[in-house]
């Protein structure tokens, strides 16, 4: 009989779309997302790790080895792998978009780079043994997207490309995610066009 595949919870729900700002509801704690995660339970499957954002206040992209082990340390502790991590890749989050001009494509680039490092930490460290490192277009909505649609995808899939070499470059692998309302990956089409185009580039 073989095995089920490991059933993670994500962690950014507890982040996206709460805040300070008005009629928001406020962040959870990464310990908080944790207990609930923990006590969450349906016909006696329970979850076997976390899929986990690499953003504040979760976790600082920019923390040093000895604070990701211990945040390492705090979600073994709860019984749980660490596996997918979300690059940091938007511009409220320090990355840029992947169909932006030089200086955002230079950001996006970057924010991949601080997710292989804090997936070395957390590799050597042995709290994630097996995983992806998550990206998107970085660039919401589809108006500006279809200005140029042509040029545009492209451009998605030339930084999604050089991306990719850094993720090798650290023994990683890139998963693109796509939803409705992200540019260039609004559609299945699409985002095989983009992964089939930075392919053959």
């Amino acid at each position: 009989m073989s095995k089920a595949p490991k059933l993670h919870n994500a962690m950014w729900p507890g982040l996206v779309g709460k805040g300070t700002e008005e009629g928001q509801e406020p962040q959870f704690s990464l310990e908080h997302m944790l207990d609930l995660t923990a006590a969450a339970e349906v016909d006696g499957q329970k979850f076997d790790g976390i899929d986990y954002f690499l953003y504040l206040p979760h976790t600082d992209p920019e923390a040093s080895d000895d604070e990701l082990k211990k945040i390492a340390d705090l979600i073994q502790s709860k019984g749980f792998d660490i596996g997918s991590l979300v690059a940091p890749i938007w511009g409220n989050t320090g990355g840029g978009s992947a169909m932006g001009n030089t200086e955002e494509q230079g950001k996006f680039l970057d924010a991949v780079k601080l997710a292989c490092r804090i997936a070395k930490v957390f590799n050597e460290h042995g709290a994630r043994k097996y995983g992806v490192i998550r990206i998107d277009s970085a660039e919401f909505g589809v108006a500006k997207f279809l200005e140029d649609s042509d040029h545009n995808i492209k451009r998605i899939a030339g930084t999604f490309k050089e991306a990719a070499k850094i993720a090798a470059d650290h023994g990683e692998r890139l998963a693109a995610e796509g939803e409705v309302c992200w540019a260039g990956l609004h559609s299945w089409k699409a985002s095989i066009f983009v992964e089939t185009w930075s392919l053959i580039r």
